[in-house]
């Protein structure tokens, strides 16, 4: 029966189910007076996600993206961010899902984890819309930093500083 029992235990891990992901990317919208939004994307998002049963409340892992592949409509701008943010020491940023709950809202669910960004980790949740496909599961998550909480202060010109708000979008489809 103690056999039965600790195989039962080992196989538990057993249930989850990797997911692959197909596509996605991070953006994070911010602006900056007198100035157009500014909107750097990085296409280059990377996963390791896992499912049990196909309840989507029971998704864990993480997401995470290098630092030096976001891209805005200013070359010169995203040189400039990439100094404010020292791509050079702080390659990465994570993302490790702790829990999903579901909201009212049909395929609304609220992702809370940890953002690992600039040296610093902060509890941060997202909303979110999770659908299921016969195919696919699609992840269009949303969420609110500000950048000061992290270390990173925003970059002025003459009078005119960034918005320390940034609100990142997520999207992935596995």
């Amino acid at each position: 029966m103690k056999k039965i029992f600790i195989t039962l235990l080992l196989a538990i891990p057993l249930l989850a189910t990797n997911l692959e992901l197909k596509s996605g990317y991070v953006s994070a919208h911010t602006q900056m007076l007198m100035d157009k939004t500014i909107d750097p994307t990085n296409n280059y998002l990377h996963a390791d996600i896992t499912i049990e049963n196909n309840d989507i409340t029971t998704i864990k892992g993480k997401f995470w993206v290098e630092m030096t592949l976001f891209t805005s409509d200013n070359i010169d701008r995203d040189k400039n961010m990439y100094k404010e943010i020292q791509t050079d020491k702080f390659k990465l940023a994570t993302y490790t899902i702790s829990d999903v709950k579901k909201t009212d809202g049909k395929d609304s669910y609220i992702i809370n984890g940890t953002l690992d960004f600039h040296g610093e980790k902060k509890e941060l949740s997202a909303n979110a819309k999770i659908i299921t496909t016969d195919t696919n599961l699609n992840i269009d998550a949303s969420s609110v930093i500000l950048m000061s909480n992290y270390g990173v202060k925003a970059p002025c010109l003459m009078f005119m500083c960034v918005d320390d708000q940034v609100e990142l979008l997520i999207k992935a489809t596995f």
